[in-house]
């Protein structure tokens, strides 16, 4: 009989070893799942936010070729250039592209009103937004996509490639949407 007491005792021991090791491994697997979901999670708010601002430029440009169309303006005034940056001017209500801008400037802000722009005020963004504009010409029935058209051909759209940019994390993400835009008839 005092052999199998002592041997249950020894027993009862390595079982609550085993049984904290198995515990530990459970809550170190949580631990780790909880931690992915909030960086993923993360990651997807980044990511909503980066595709809306390109959808933005994108509607931008749109904007600025139907204002054009509805004031009796030649369409495509103010969408000559390639490489811009889209501002909105809360004097006159308006979106306007500048092609003259620094290296630098692509860097978007919040302002207090809740609108991001590339304005130096308000809390400064990881994103930055560049637009690019490409002619659509047509010659001899054919289109073309270059940045200008060549004598004998008629510009008669854009491609916009709207480019936004921030870093997450330590690496460098983009997103990138495109749209062809034609002239109105």
């Amino acid at each position: 009989m005092k052999k199998f007491l002592s041997s249950q005792l020894g027993q009862g021991l390595l079982e609550m070893v085993f049984a904290i090791g198995i515990l530990l491994i459970v809550v170190a697997a949580i631990l780790a799942l909880t931690t992915s979901n909030i960086v993923g999670q993360k990651e997807s708010e980044f990511q909503i936010v980066a595709n809306n601002l390109a959808r933005e430029g994108i509607e931008v440009v749109r904007n600025i070729r139907d204002s054009n169309w509805l004031s009796g303006q030649p369409w495509d005034q103010g969408l000559v250039g390639n490489a811009a940056i889209a501002e909105f001017n809360p004097a006159n209500d308006s979106w306007q592209l500048d092609f003259d801008y620094s290296p630098g400037d692509e860097l978007l802000y919040f302002s207090a009103n809740n609108v991001f722009s590339h304005t130096v005020s308000g809390q400064q963004t990881i994103y930055e937004r560049e637009l690019n504009l490409d002619n659509i010409c047509l010659a001899a029935g054919q289109e073309n996509i270059r940045p200008t058209c060549q004598s004998g051909e008629q510009k008669i759209g854009l491609k916009i490639t709207s480019v936004v940019k921030w870093i997450e994390r330590g690496r460098n993400r983009k997103v990138t949407l495109e749209d062809l835009l034609y002239e109105w008839k």
